[in-house]
This record gives structure tokens, sequence and C-alpha cells, in this order.
């Protein structure tokens, strides 16, 4: 694989995460709404609330944006394809 390709793996991976997260504080604030838990003194409901529609959308911007995220850090280069080029012309025999 590619460094390319480790590097979307890796985004899709951090994305997977932050969506789990995500359902974490989703039923903290059920539960805070339901009146199941109490919300702690230095923090709010809206609060909660905001962090996890933040992880969500980060979530789904390292899930759905691998490939572009990743074309930006490691392009393709051009010298690249030349290797492939020249590497092929070097199994074609002499004359």
């Amino acid at each position: 694989m590619r460094p390319n390709d480790w590097f979307k793996l890796a985004c899709r991976v951090l994305g997977m995460w932050q969506l789990v997260d995500t359902a974490g504080y989703t039923l903290s604030i059920f539960n805070m709404a339901a009146g199941f838990a109490t919300v702690p003194e230095r923090y709010s409901l809206p609060s909660y609330l905001v962090q996890a529609i933040g992880s969500f959308l980060v979530g789904i911007v390292l899930l759905l944006g691998a490939p572009v995220i990743a074309d930006i850090f490691y392009p393709d280069s051009p010298s690249d394809e030349t290797a492939n080029k020249n590497s092929s012309d070097s199994n074609a025999p002499t004359i």
C-alpha cells in the first residue's frame, strides 16, 4: 500500500472513532434531559450538545473526505509515473 492509502485508512479509522465518541455524548445528553443524571456544575446541557454536534461533524468529514484529505497531504507526483514508464522500458530487450 502507498502512503496515500495508509493516510486514507487512518482518516477513516479516526472518523469512526469520532462517531463512537459522539454516541457517548448523545447518551449523556439523553440521560441529562430525561433526568436520569444531573448536569455537572462546571458544564451545561448545551455544552454537551455542542460537543456532540462538533464530534459528529468531524467524524463525517474524516470518513467522507478521506480521499480529498489524503490527496492534499500525499499528492501523486509525476516522478512516480515516469519511474513506472522507465521500469517497463527496462524490461524490454535491448538490440
